[in-house]
């Protein structure tokens, strides 16, 4: 048993966590998180099934449950995230792209991060999301459409500075 909730962990621990950190934005909350998920699933590794892609499935929904039930808490209404604000400082604008997802509405970065990321088909999303496929899809057209605009929002803005660098550089 112990061999196999390894094995599970060192497969899928890294994926939970993106997930995870796409609900709280917290590292460490994240990890607490992880760490919840993956204990329920050492206490219930028993009553699943050997099949991979369902475990994964279970864990993608208890993770998202854990998510949620943490964003719901009052400790999380009444806690500063200065370890984030530390990793934040370190950062020197490496991943844009993440940072646009990160700022995406959660409704919008779920599917996207379960369809691009995951693999999860459309039908799948719907089931583990608890809405329709047609909502799933609305959900990935619309979330296309704001990072293509946040994505020209910094690539002008980077024009601009480099542009106005040069004015002054030359002038």
């Amino acid at each position: 048993m112990e061999l196999e909730f390894n094995r599970i962990y060192d497969l899928y621990s890294q994926d939970i966590y993106r997930l995870i950190y796409s609900y709280t934005l917290n590292t460490s909350e994240s990890m607490d998180i992880l760490q919840d998920t993956f204990l329920k699933l050492y206490k219930n590794i028993n009553k699943l099934s050997s099949d991979d892609n369902q475990i994964k499935h279970w864990l993608v929904v208890v993770a998202i449950n854990n998510s949620k039930d943490y964003l719901k808490s009052f400790w999380r209404k009444k806690q500063v995230f200065l370890d984030d604000l530390d990793a934040a400082a370190d950062i020197k604008s490496a991943d844009e792209i993440q940072d646009i997802l990160l700022k995406l509405n959660k409704k919008y970065r779920l599917p996207l991060y379960l369809y691009y990321y995951e693999g999860y088909k459309i039908n799948e999303i719907s089931k583990i999301l608890k809405i329709s496929e047609s909502a799933v899809k609305m959900r990935l057209s619309r979330a296309k459409e704001l990072l293509k605009k946040e994505w020209r929002e910094i690539i002008w803005k980077k024009l601009k500075k480099n542009i106005w660098s040069f004015w002054i550089k030359y002038d």
